[in-house]
């Protein structure tokens, strides 16, 4: 396990409460309070939305409920993303550690109440404040965090000099530009053109108010989901590995992360001018009098951010000469494999839908119409959601699992998004048919991955016992005690 930095006593502080008052809420105890809300919230959104049927057509409109639902879960993730960012990054200020962890919990929870109730708008007023006060701690978090990483960065700190640092920081900059863009989507998709500066705005531009929140909402999603990936990567990087590289793999490390730090910056732009203007990225590749081709944005985001991330974990888990083989280090390899299925996912099936439109279409017409539904749901739920929330567990699991319960984790895992990744693909492009047989293969690989989850709190809870208990008859530090 990756040895966490220690505070004046000699204690890691992953172990150290930073809010005095509650000696139990460490960053440890936190981290599997997450992995277990969010499991339990993803058992809840199947009887939300079966997955495999959410998306009717890939036209289709959004269902509001369904999306917030969703929020609960995702802004869950990031705070899981915030807190290993804390311990891996070495971030050594107990204010900016006791912020991010009151932050996180006050989040998770909320975001998490408020997506149950927040059915409709307007209309569901509670319940949406009650996630909106969840999505200011989101705020909170990113902001704390930029300006934890900047305290390290002025105080000196030699990790806070390198690569997977500034990638690290970008990513989290973009996260909060993101979360900025979506406030505004949603006040206006409450309150409309109020004040009417908004309908002025955008009539400015070239758009209509719908048009302005259509793309204020797309720039959100896209840029805030790419940037915890560019984010994870680079904490992954340092976690495995990256300081003690070197030689060629060394050199390809820094290539992968150099890749997701400009991808980062061009992507940040690109969304935030799709958001206020009516500009759209061009399309590459046309063919068919245009109808197939790659947008830009996306050319972007998959051969900077996930191929950089790709390059990145490949050099950092195969490089490392410490390593006598990669089956023995299988929390290393589920994370590589859990990104090189991301990769396969979204890029690479992405990619080859997009280069033949003419058949998979985006209207319910075109004669492969029902397996881009289903990549619809496929590409977002497994390739943008699951495989990077696994990346974020495996990190958690090599930190605080001891090493003779890991592998028992990685391999399941490695089962478990291997089978749903062979069944989606056969759901994709070979029989979409609802109950058919991708939907069972699919179906039984997420059980698997189920199985590594729960497998990774029943190990974790064992890991922490001995901890948990000697730390409970000591006298908590306080949070003002140690550190800057």
């Amino acid at each position: 396990m990756s040895r966490s930095p220690t505070d004046a006593t000699g204690e890691s502080y992953d172990d150290v409460a930073p809010i005095a008052r509650f000696p139990w809420l460490t960053q440890r105890h936190l981290v599997f309070f997450v992995i277990g809300w969010l499991i339990l919230f993803s058992i809840g959104s199947v009887f939300v939305s079966n997955p495999f049927a959410s998306e009717t057509s890939a036209s289709a409109n959004i269902d509001y409920w369904h999306v917030m639902y969703l929020h609960g879960l995702l802004v869950g993730m990031v705070g899981l993303l915030a807190l290993l960012t804390c311990g891996v990054l070495q971030l050594r200020s107990m204010h900016t550690r006791m912020w991010i962890v009151g932050g996180v919990l006050f989040m998770t929870v909320l975001t998490a109440v408020g997506g149950i109730f927040d059915r409709r708008v307007p209309g569901a007023e509670v319940a949406m404040w009650v996630q909106i006060f969840g999505f200011f701690a989101l705020d909170e978090i990113c902001i704390v965090l930029l300006l934890g990483m900047l305290g390290e960065w002025r105080s000196g700190a030699p990790n806070a000099r390198t690569l997977p640092y500034v990638s690290a920081f970008l990513a989290a900059g973009s996260m909060f530009v993101a979360a900025v863009m979506g406030h505004l989507a949603g006040w206006i998709l409450e309150f409309g053109n109020s004040p009417s500066i908004i309908g002025t705005y955008a009539s400015a531009v070239g758009d209509k108010i719908d048009d302005f929140e259509a793309n204020l909402v797309g720039s959100h999603s896209h840029d805030m989901v790419v940037a915890v990936m560019a984010l994870s990567v680079s904490i992954a990087a340092v976690q495995f590995g990256y300081h003690a590289l070197h030689g060629r793999a060394r050199s390809i490390a820094q290539l992968g992360l150099a890749l997701v730090a400009v991808g980062v910056v061009l992507m940040t732009v690109m969304y935030v001018v799709m958001a206020f203007t009516s500009w759209g990225p061009p399309t590459l590749f046309q063919s068919a009098d245009g109808t197939n081709g790659i947008a830009g944005d996306d050319i972007v985001t998959g051969v900077f951010v996930m191929l950089g991330g790709l390059i990145t974990l490949i050099a950092v888990v195969i490089g490392d000469a410490r390593m006598r083989s990669l089956a023995a280090a299988p929390v290393r390899l589920a994370t590589l494999w859990a990104w090189v299925l991301l990769f396969a996912t979204v890029v690479i099936a992405g990619y080859s839908i997009e280069l033949n439109e003419t058949y998979f279409g985006a209207g319910d017409k075109a004669p492969g119409a029902a397996n881009d539904a289903v990549f619809t749901w496929l590409h977002q739920d497994l390739g943008l959601f699951l495989m990077p929330a696994l990346v974020l567990v495996m990190l958690a699991v090599a930190r605080f699992v001891v090493p003779r319960h890991q592998g028992t984790i990685g391999w399941v895992t490695i089962a478990g998004t291997t089978v749903t990744f062979l069944g989606g693909m056969l759901f994709v492009f070979v029989n979409p048919a609802l109950h058919g047989p991708g939907y069972d293969v699919s179906a039984v690989g997420l059980l698997v991955v189920g199985i590594a989850l729960l497998a990774t709190m029943w190990y974790g809870a064992l890991s922490s016992a001995g901890g948990l208990d000697a730390f409970t008859q000591r006298r908590p530090h306080a949070a003002g005690g140690h550190g800057r």
